[in-house]
């Protein structure tokens, strides 16, 4: 009986350890699979992190210039600004700012070159979690020799209270989308002011000057042309005779007035010869309306023995 009972525990036993066993490698193998879908996970959402596509520029006009040469020199490294968090972006915005001059800057033009300088390009994680950005260019416009001949600056800032349902603040993702929106503003802010200030410089793909650079022509090439076409036949000689028509009728007014004016004094002032002379006023008396010449000719001494003496009572 003893041998029976001892060998009835030790089965039970037994059946206990690999009941046990089996349980523990149960929990191994869901721990493992539960491992694997979690890597799986982070792996998944590394890959969605890191789909960051490059900004592209190329579906914007091209800005070509009337220089021979196009060149971009960045001065705002990653850092270059205390709190500067724009080494953690994607796709830093110094490298943004790089990439769109060399896609919408074109040199087309024969002689000179065209310098863009990125001054500062920086974002910065305030307080309270709002992102500040910062972008600040200058393109310079120098000849064959060195000679600056233009310049133009562009600037840009740009707050954003990030989205946190993309991570932090300054998560790679919130970062890429603040970067974005000031490479908008940027080609926006550049071509005007290019535009505007630069537009002497602005040429077509073949390098002809565009319109722009045709507006500034100064008055007198419009004056040759109104001149050149009036010389063919066209319809721009009446516009250029009607000036010269009018011009010879000034100085002749004048003359007609002085024509009439010895008329008039002869026609209010009587004949010498018909007059009679004033005994008191042997000389006339002078009308306000007559001149000092119609004076003169009415003035004259009475005939002789006109005056008498009067007689002795």
């Amino acid at each position: 009986m003893e041998n029976g009972g001892m060998l009835n525990i030790r089965k039970r036993l037994t059946g206990k350890t690999c009941f046990s066993r089996q349980v523990m490698r149960r929990t191994t193998m869901l721990s493992a699979l539960a491992a694997i879908t979690l890597i799986a996970g982070c792996s998944s959402s590394d890959n969605a992190m890191t789909a960051f596509p490059p900004y592209q520029y190329g579906y914007l006009n091209q800005i070509h210039l009337n220089v021979a040469t196009m060149q971009v020199a960045d001065h705002a490294a990653p850092g270059s600004v205390p709190g500067d968090e724009s080494a953690k972006a994607p796709i830093p915005p110094d490298q943004a700012l790089t990439q769109m001059a060399q896609q919408r800057l074109v040199a087309a033009g024969q002689s000179g070159s065209a310098v863009f300088t990125i001054d500062g390009a920086s974002i910065v994680h305030e307080p309270g979690g709002t992102l500040n950005g910062k972008m600040d260019t200058h393109l310079d416009i120098q000849s064959s020799t060195g000679q600056q001949m233009g310049e133009v600056e562009a600037h840009v800032t740009r707050s954003m209270k990030p989205d946190l349902s993309k991570g932090d603040a300054d998560s790679r993702a919130n970062l890429y989308e603040i970067t974005r929106q000031m490479m908008q503003d940027m080609n926006v802010e550049l071509e005007f002011q290019i535009k505007n200030k630069l537009k002497d410089w602005l040429v077509d793909a073949g390098g002809m000057p565009t319109a722009a650079a045709i507006q500034t022509e100064s008055l007198g090439g419009s004056a040759a042309a109104s001149a050149s076409s009036a010389d063919t036949g066209s319809g721009a000689v009446t516009t250029a005779a009607a000036p010269a028509s009018s011009t010879p009728a000034t100085p002749t007014a004048p003359a007609a007035a002085v024509e009439k004016t010895p008329a008039s004094a002869s026609a209010q002032a009587p004949s010498a010869e018909t007059s009679e002379p004033n005994a008191i006023f042997p000389g006339g008396v002078a009308d306000d309306a007559t001149d000092a010449a119609s004076t003169a000719v009415k003035a004259r001494s009475p005939a002789a023995g006109y005056l008498k003496a009067p007689s002795k009572p």
